[in-house]
């Protein structure tokens, strides 16, 4: 396993992974990533990635913004899901950070396993927007000192 910044030459790996998760999932409110979307989001965010060999397991995209990272997208490969890849890629970002900003992320309010590891990762519920997704569920509002 490895860790490293995504850049240009790694945008295909990226768009494949999300294409895995779409064909198991579907395009749910939960994981709304149409290829638009997700362009115009990896054109923009900064982005680390998690590696079994030489594949791409798992990637997050944040931007800074004022004293955070903003996390806008966690994905795992549905074949690496459930092996805590995204754990050590989310604590490896916590490291990055340093002392002096925030991680935050939003989580559709069905999303509880993800939750769970926000928040045994040290991350606060901070605040909701209700009716925020496609399907009316709320986003739940989590940051990382």
């Amino acid at each position: 396993m490895k860790i490293e910044s995504l850049y240009s030459p790694h945008k295909a790996a990226m768009r494949d992974l999300i294409s895995a998760i779409h064909d198991q999932i579907g395009l749910l409110p939960q994981f709304y990533w149409p290829a638009d979307m997700l362009g115009a989001e990896m054109a923009t965010a900064e982005a680390v990635g998690i590696f079994e060999g030489e594949e791409l397991a798992g990637f997050i995209l944040y931007r800074e913004v004022p004293g955070a990272w903003e996390i806008s997208l966690v994905a795992t490969h549905p074949k690496f899901q459930r092996r805590g890849l995204m754990e050590k890629l989310i604590q490896h970002l916590i490291a990055a950070k340093g002392q002096r900003r925030e991680l935050w992320l939003e989580v559709h309010e069905s999303n509880h396993s993800a939750q769970k590891l926000y928040e045994k990762l040290g991350f606060k519920l901070t605040g909701r927007r209700p009716r925020y997704y496609k399907d009316g569920a709320t986003a739940l509002l989590y940051s990382c000192p």
